[in-house]
């Protein structure tokens, strides 16, 4: 009984629904007839639709909508929400609008009653019962919003009375007004339609323009669909709350343009196929009608309906010399029709030219111009003078295309003169190349020319020309240095006491394999290897060398006698690391117990610097900073001072300690020195001292003796 009650209701709703848009739409016969079936299909489908609210709105302009007039139009909507979505009407929309009303209307005690319905149903009338278009959702026109100076019509279709865990219903309403506004003294009119979020504005709200009006622009272009006078706002799909602004004008003719390919002054080829295209453009809605038309002498020939189609004067048995007019139209939405036309001569004889073709090397050579081949050396300039006429009398373009690079064309008209470098490609061995690659034979590389000379209509005249390039470049020297197995630079240099080769593994020549080059390397005037192959060559070792800078010449021939000399000075540096010695040593100090400095001078003939302090037993000196040596000032030296106690005459433990982050490497130097040397020496000296005070005492008491028996 429940799901007949059910069906019973909504049967009946949708009866009063279907009477409520038949009134309306008979009552407004002139402005909504076309709003019948939009009714239909909104009623019959409404239980397909995914989405919680939907319907249709319309706009329809039923006057004119010159400058600085009265301006009319008529609304209509009919919206259709599922219950499950609620009304901003009432408290918690989230809720669904059959809660809301046992909630906020009715008594809470989950069931609709049809006096509930009713309130809620006039709450929406009420609500919707608006006179300022733009507060009804509608629009603004010009900046001002239309008025309904009578009023809206409004019908509420309101939940059905039941329990309010049901909710596979609708509520909704219909609505419709007439409206009046005025345009002011611009050309161009604006409508504004808000976006602020209201249920309306989910609808998509279709307008109607004027005859002869229509959108012409509109920043959400991508929510509008529809032809230029008739379209849709799919106000729901905005990114963004704001006003939809759309800017209308009065129709005005299409823009139409057209090319041609090949393009021409005035005329086509009789023989080739002329592409022919043509752009129309209008509103940003239309899609305008373009029409091509060929006539001869006022007889049409050929027609086509497409943006582009080719013609081929041949194909409809034309002759060098006859006119063609061609033309192209296009009609916009409106019927408005704008074209271009322009009248050809056809043009079936190719252009003629002569010319020809002179070698700049260490010689000027005229080369025969129907001889297909040219062969010169590497550098030379190749210049190709041309002689062009054109029957029809106007210019010809000249094109030379060479695969020297890619792309490599140059341009000219009439009478020209070329020139170009013919070099070895890319083909040929370079430093590009990895190494056992760049030591291969290649072949001289090949070069095309094609010469193309065209008229105006696009006939074509060529000629091809083959260009092989012979060896004229030298070889290509590079050196390097292998010490201990690790390559350096030449220029890096070398220290003394080195174990190092010269290495030319990545040098080349530009066609010749590497095998057949033959090498002479000098050293200081004085023979590495003398006519040597690259078996030799590639790694020769180095002698011995003195500090100081040395000259290295190295020359390469290969077969075609092509010859590269280089020279290198290689600077030799002192040896590597560090390498210490003792220059002098000194201490103040003599017995057990005093307190002594001990200096020494220690002397570094290693380029590498190093830190350096003096210790006894554990007692270590302050670490002072040694310089490597250098080829300009030699070795470097620092005085060490170490200040102690005597505990022991023999310094048994005392030593240079050294530290180089630089070389990688530490140490240390063991001193021998004794302060009993110096001792012994004191007391020798004070045991003569002795001696001869006591011999001088002597002496004297002998001479007084002496004196004294004297005078007896």
């Amino acid at each position: 009984m429940k799901i007949l009650s059910r069906l019973i209701s909504q049967f009946l709703t949708l009866i009063l629904l279907s009477t409520s848009v038949i009134v309306i739409i008979d009552s407004e016969s002139n402005n909504y007839s076309n709003y019948i079936d939009q009714s239909k299909i909104f009623l019959t489908t409404e239980s397909e639709n995914i989405t919680s609210i939907h319907g249709q709105s319309f706009l329809n302009f039923s006057s004119q909508i010159s400058p600085s007039s009265s301006v009319s139009a008529t609304w209509f909507a009919q919206v259709s929400v599922q219950e499950s979505y609620g009304s901003d009407l009432l408290e918690n929309q989230s809720l669904g609008i059959r809660e809301q009303i046992d909630r906020y209307i009715g008594n809470y005690d989950g069931f609709i009653d049809s006096n509930e319905s009713l309130v809620f149903g006039e709450m929406v009338e009420s609500a919707r019962n608006w006179t300022d278009s733009s507060s009804g959702g509608c629009c603004e026109f010009d900046y001002t919003p239309f008025i309904a100076l009578e009023g809206v019509n409004i019908t509420v279709i309101s939940p059905e009375v039941g329990p309010v865990n049901q909710s596979s219903g609708s509520w909704g309403w219909i609505e419709n007004a007439n409206l009046s506004g005025t345009s002011d003294g611009r050309t161009l009119r604006l409508l504004d339609i808000p976006r602020v979020g209201n249920i309306i504005e989910e609808l998509p709200l279709s307008i109607t323009l004027p005859e002869g009006w229509e959108l012409i622009f509109s920043p959400m272009m991508e929510i509008i669909e529809g032809n230029p006078r008739e379209f849709s706002v799919n106000r729901s799909e905005a990114p963004v709350a704001h006003d939809i602004r759309i800017t209308i004008a009065q129709n005005t003719p299409p823009m139409i343009s057209s090319t041609r390919f090949p393009s021409s002054i005035s005329t086509i080829a009789l023989e080739g196929m002329t592409s022919l295209s043509a752009v129309c453009t209008d509103s940003l809605l239309d899609s305008p009608t373009i029409e091509w038309s060929v006539f001869n002498d006022e007889e049409l020939i050929v027609s086509s309906q497409k943006k582009s189609f080719d013609f081929s004067p041949s194909e409809h048995n034309l002759s060098h010399g006859e006119i063609v007019n061609i033309v192209a139209k296009c009609w916009d939405f409106h019927g408005m029709e704008s074209s271009s036309q322009e009248n050809l001569s056809l043009d079936g004889i190719a252009p003629t030219w002569n010319g020809n073709i002179t070698l700049v090397n260490e010689t000027i050579t005229e080369h025969d111009i129907t001889e297909g081949l040219i062969v010169t050396s590497e550098g030379s300039q190749l210049i190709f003078m041309v002689n062009s006429s054109d029957e029809m009398g106007l210019p010809v373009n000249i094109e030379l295309f060479t695969n020297i690079t890619e792309g490599w064309r140059q341009f000219g008209s009439d009478i020209e003169t070329f020139q170009f470098s013919l070099n070895q490609g890319i083909s040929v061995n370079g430093a590009h190349l990895p190494i056992a690659e760049r030591h291969l034979k290649r072949e001289p590389t090949l070069l095309s020319m094609l010469i193309q000379l065209s008229d105006d209509a696009g006939n074509i005249a060529t000629n091809e020309w083959e260009i092989i390039v012979t060896d004229s470049r030298s070889p290509t020297i590079i050196a390097e240095i292998l010490i201990d197995g690790e390559k350096f630079d030449i220029n890096d240099g070398l220290h003394e006491n080195d174990n190092a080769s010269l290495l030319f593994s990545k040098s080349f020549d530009d066609l010749d394999s590497i095998d057949e080059v033959i090498w002479t390397v000098l050293l200081d005037d004085q023979n590495l290897a003398f006519l040597e192959s690259w078996s030799i060559i590639e790694s020769t070792p180095l002698p011995q060398l003195s500090k100081g800078q040395h000259t290295l010449s190295v020359s390469a021939t290969d077969s075609a006698g092509n010859t590269k000399s280089e020279s290198f000075t290689l600077t030799v540096f002192p040896r590597r690391g560090v390498h210490l010695s003792i220059l002098e040593e000194s201490m103040n100090g003599e017995s057990i117990g005093d307190s002594a400095v001990f200096s020494v001078k220690v002397k570094n003939e290693g380029s590498d610097p190093t830190f350096v302090r003096v210790c006894f037993e554990n007692n270590c000196s302050r670490f002072d900073e040694l310089p490597g040596a250098t080829l300009e000032n030699g070795p470097s030296t620092v005085i060490l001072d170490f200040e102690f106690t005597i505990s022991e005459l023999n310094l048994s433990d005392l030593r240079i300690e050294w530290d180089s982050s630089i070389a990688g490497s530490s140490g240390e130097i063991p001193i021998e020195y004794s302060i009993s040397n110096q001792n012994d020496s004191k007391v020798e000296y004070t045991l003569i001292i002795a001696i001869m005070s006591i011999l001088a005492i002597l002496s004297f008491l002998a001479l007084a003796r002496a004196n004294g028996t004297s005078e007896k």
